[in-house]
C-alpha cells in the first residue's frame, strides 16, 4: 500500500485545493483567533504582500510537510526542496534523498521515482490531475490580483501577526471548495510576500501542514533544474 505522505498526486492535489482557494497568496503553535467579519479587520497588509510578490522571479526553499490523519496514531512528516521560475516552472523534490521528483509548468508535470527508475508523464487537463492547472495558474508573480478579489472567492476569517509574519485564515465562499474543510491557514511574510508556511484542516479533524525554511528570492536558477534526463526510466504517458 503507497504510504499516504509519499503519493505525489496526493501532494499535489492538497497543494492545487489550498491555492484555487488561496490564489491570490500563492507567494509567498498558537490558538487560532476568533472568526472576525472581513469588514471589521484592517486587510491593508495584503496589498503590501501582494505588491512584494510582483518582484519575484524565483524561489529556493526547503520545507517540512506533516500530515496529521485521524486514521494515524502519530503524524506523518517529510522534507523536501521547491524551486520556482517566472512563469510557472516549477521543482518539487520528497524526501531526502528525493524519492519523488514533479518537475513541470501549467501544461503538465514529469513525476519521476528516481530509485525505481519509473517516470510518469501527465497533462493537467486529464481528470486525474483535476485541480493541479489551477495551481499552477497561481504562479503568475505577475498577475493583477486584488484584496478585493480575494474577498468575492473568500470568507477572510482572521489576520493576525505572529512574530516576522501574517497568519491568514479563511474558507471558500464556494460551497463546493469549501466542503469538507474547518479552516484555511496562510502564513506570510508581509515585507517579501513569500510563504511561510501553509496549512488545511479538514472537519473530521485531519490535516496538512507545509513550513518552508532557507527561503531564497530571485536565485539565479539554472534550466537544469527544471529537466531530468530519463535515460533508463520505464515511462507512463497514459494520463496525457
Amino acid at each position: 500500500m503507497k504510504h499516504p505522505s509519499l503519493s505525489p498526486f496526493r501532494f499535489l492535489r492538497g497543494l492545487a485545493d489550498l491555492f484555487r482557494v488561496a490564489a491570490v497568496l500563492l507567494m509567498l503553535a498558537s490558538q487560532l483567533a476568533a472568526a472576525t467579519p472581513a469588514g471589521d479587520l484592517d486587510l491593508s497588509v495584503l496589498e503590501t504582500c501582494l505588491a512584494a510578490q510582483k518582484k519575484i522571479r524565483s524561489i529556493s526553499a526547503e520545507f517540512t510537510q506533516t500530515r496529521a490523519l485521524r486514521t494515524l496514531k502519530s503524524p506523518i512528516a517529510i522534507k523536501g526542496r521547491f524551486w520556482f521560475s517566472s512563469p510557472d516552472r516549477f521543482r518539487w523534490e520528497l524526501g531526502e534523498p528525493a524519492k519523488t521528483i514533479i518537475i513541470g509548468s501549467r501544461q503538465g508535470a514529469t513525476i519521476l521515482q528516481p530509485l525505481k527508475k519509473r517516470a510518469e508523464k501527465v497533462s493537467f487537463d486529464s481528470p486525474r490531475a483535476a485541480g493541479v492547472a489551477d495551481l499552477l495558474r497561481m504562479m503568475e508573480m505577475n498577475s493583477n490580483q486584488t484584496v478585493d478579489g480575494l474577498q468575492k472567492q473568500m470568507r477572510v476569517l482572521s489576520l493576525k501577526n505572529i512574530g516576522s509574519h501574517c497568519r491568514l485564515e479563511m474558507l471558500p465562499r464556494d460551497p463546493v471548495a469549501a466542503k469538507g474543510l474547518s479552516s484555511l491557514f496562510l502564513d506570510f511574510n508581509p515585507t517579501t510576500g513569500h510563504w511561510v508556511g501553509f496549512e488545511f484542516v479538514t472537519k473530521e479533524g485531519s490535516s496538512m501542514r507545509t513550513e518552508f525554511t532557507h527561503v531564497e528570492l530571485n536565485p539565479k536558477l539554472d534550466n537544469s533544474i527544471f529537466d531530468y534526463d530519463l535515460t533508463g526510466f520505464a515511462i507512463d504517458e497514459s494520463a496525457r
